[in-house]
């Protein structure tokens, strides 16, 4: 495949563009708005698929380009790194864009033009954080740019009060999270604005220690802002993501938050200092980084087991996935730097499960937001004690959200298992020369039952309880296809990353690869040429399957095991020649079940809830 790389992210901005200055002008005609901004985000994505394959795939691995804009000129690098994050933005904006045309039917009494002109402009915006190479001019546009454009799109129902304080609060520590990154490189001697990333790495190496430890903490503290990272996530994403229309909501936390990752991981690996003069201790900040890593990932979960608003336990639940992906991270760069071979294997493995959570989150986030959106659209409320009973009456809703919480909970063989468990396992098996790797490791296996404990309580309240039959004053329906299709799509990708990881895992070793300059570069080619062995090495015996890689043939087995013991316990039952009976349900002595005698949510693990009180985000009822 003959690609123009840089061709193809300019018209794919170019296009974007076009799609933001028609929202206006087509807003009155509201169908025809949003399938024009459809056909147009799907044309830029497309161009933008094109790329990241060819830039993973094909091309041999680029470096940074300086492109002029009349005026001024910027740095831009397409990487692997930057074309793996540049594909998930492109698929999810079409999940969410395809959802909108009928969802935002819910918002009749709005116009459409302020959510479709900044729509792309989001888009837009996040492509260029992943793109630009540079902290000053390049970057600054592009976090502007997604910035305001988000937080027009959060304040979409402005006529509510809450929604715009919130939106509020969201911009005014964006823009902070964008000074704190902006002024860190200017600290440097010989610094000068709109320097590209390597030249900042190279003036960083005549820099004094205490520095680059002043550099460095500025830039983590402005991407941990985006990200979400306990305790500053706590500071807006609830509130933001919980209010936004669930397909922003899905862009915001399947995707948004996801740049902030993205600044870390080009930050603590690809620009680092060389030179005698810098004595960093770069163990103690991978030390630093995990530590903030597993506070997010166990305090944004059980704060998300109180909610009792849907899109809430969503938003808190996206800190503790993050949490998942920056423990990774950290680990790695401790490992990495302790200077032990085997633990240079283990710190690429780590990263790669970093990489592979960020897919997996991207896919069941983004579906469970859009299923949130769905219960919301049928129902008009988002509140759990006022759900239940909906399988019955949505049935496509509900397999594709239990799919959904499944993968997110980490159950095999979906996909949230497959990255958790790199994640884990690689910081348990470390654990024997680290002790505190194995700790952490074991607290983020533990907030994992949490996790599930949380979306047994989001399926449960929301389908296989009563209550909407005395709540909700609307006759409840399935949503349409045009909505149901983005989410059929999501739930069959939950199931094959799970069951084919290693098609994955391969993928993000050419990521890696193709990515020039990181400090992991030799202990990731090491860790991809033993993962692929592996792959091709280590065999479970499947009749018929022989040659099937084991990360393939565990989850058949398992599959397998499971349907032979449905079987099995069919056959039981139907030997003994036993019948079923119905017969009321047993209500503990009440006399019938009705909206008073139903759990609800301060019901749901209370002991639990209690005890973790400390951990704030709690609910009154």
């Amino acid at each position: 495949m003959n690609v123009d790389m840089y061709g193809n992210l300019f018209t794919a901005f170019v296009v974007l563009f076009i799609a933001a200055l028609l929202a206006p002008i087509l807003a009155p005609k509201r169908k025809l708005v949003a399938w024009v901004n459809v056909v147009l985000v799907s044309i830029a994505a497309v161009f933008i698929l094109c790329l990241s394959y060819a830039v993973i795939f094909e091309a041999p691995a680029q470096g940074s380009r300086l492109v002029s804009f009349g005026f001024f000129s910027v740095y831009f690098l397409v990487d692997g790194l930057s074309a793996f994050f540049l594909s998930v933005i492109a698929f999810m904006a079409v999940m969410s864009a395809i959802y909108s045309i009928t969802y935002m039917d819910h918002y009749k009494e709005y116009s459409l033009a302020a959510y479709y002109a900044n729509f792309p402009l989001f888009i837009l915006g996040m492509m260029g954080i992943v793109t630009v190479d540079d902290l000053s001019l390049g970057f600054t546009i592009s976090w502007q740019l997604m910035t305001i454009a988000s937080y027009f799109l959060i304040r979409f129902e402005k006529s509510d009060a809450v929604v715009v304080k919130s939106a509020n609060r969201y911009l005014a520590l964006m823009e902070c999270a964008w000074l704190f990154i902006f002024i860190a490189p200017f600290f440097i001697p010989n610094v000068s604005f709109g320097d590209s990333l390597h030249s900042i790495t190279m003036h960083l190496s005549g820099f004094s220690t205490a520095g680059v430890y002043a550099v460095f903490a500025l830039i983590f503290l402005g991407f941990a802002f985006k990200a979400g990272i306990f305790p500053l996530g706590q500071l807006w994403l609830p509130d933001a993501h919980s209010v936004a229309p669930s397909p922003i909501s899905a862009l915001l936390s399947g995707v948004m938050i996801k740049t902030g990752v993205y600044g870390i991981l080009r930050s603590f690996f690809w620009m680092v200092p060389h030179g005698e003069s810098v004595h960093v201790n770069w163990a103690l900040w991978g030390a630093v980084i995990a530590s903030f890593g597993v506070a997010t990932l166990f305090i944004g979960t059980v704060q998300s087991m109180k909610q009792n608003d849907a899109k809430r336990l969503l938003a808190y639940s996206s800190i503790g996935q993050i949490g998942y992906i920056v423990f990774a991270i950290g680990a790695g760069l401790f490992m990495f730097s302790s200077g032990v071979d085997v633990m240079k294997f283990f710190a690429a493995v780590a990263i790669i499960g970093a990489a592979y959570h960020v897919l997996n989150h991207a896919v069941f986030k983004g579906l469970l937001f859009l299923s949130s959106g769905s219960i919301l659209y049928a129902t008009g409320t988002k509140d759990l004690n006022k759900l239940g009973g909906l399988l019955k009456l949505m049935p496509a809703s509900a397999l594709v959200a239990g799919i959904a919480s499944l993968a997110i909970s980490g159950v095999p063989p979906f996909s949230g298992f497959a990255s958790k468990w790199t994640i884990i396992s690689t910081s348990i098996l470390a654990g024997g020369t680290y002790l505190f790797l194995a700790v952490f490791g074991i607290i983020a296996l533990f907030t994992s039952a949490i996790t599930l404990s949380c979306y047994v309580k989001f399926f449960g309240m929301t389908f296989t309880s009563t209550g909407s039959e005395w709540n909700v004053k609307k006759d409840i329906k399935e949503v349409s296809f045009g909505m149901l299709l983005p989410k059929f799509i999501l739930a069959l990708l939950c199931v094959v990353q799970g069951l084919f990881p290693f098609v994955y895992y391969r993928a993000i070793i050419e990521v890696f690869e193709k990515s020039r300059g990181s400090v992991l570069e030799t202990a990731l080619a090491q860790a991809g040429k033993s993962i692929t062995d592996a792959s091709l090495g280590v065999q479970v015996w499947v009749p018929g399957t022989g040659s099937v890689p084991a990360a393939i043939a565990v989850p058949v087995v398992v599959l397998l095991v499971v349907g032979i013991a449905f079987v099995v316990a069919y056959a039981l039952k139907s030997s003994g020649g036993s019948e079923e009976r119905t017969v009321p349900a047993w209500l503990g002595g009440y006399h019938g079940l009705h909206d008073t005698t139903r759990y609800k949510n301060r019901s749901m693990f209370s002991a639990f809830k209690n005890a973790l009180r400390w951990t704030g985000g709690n609910v009154e009822e």
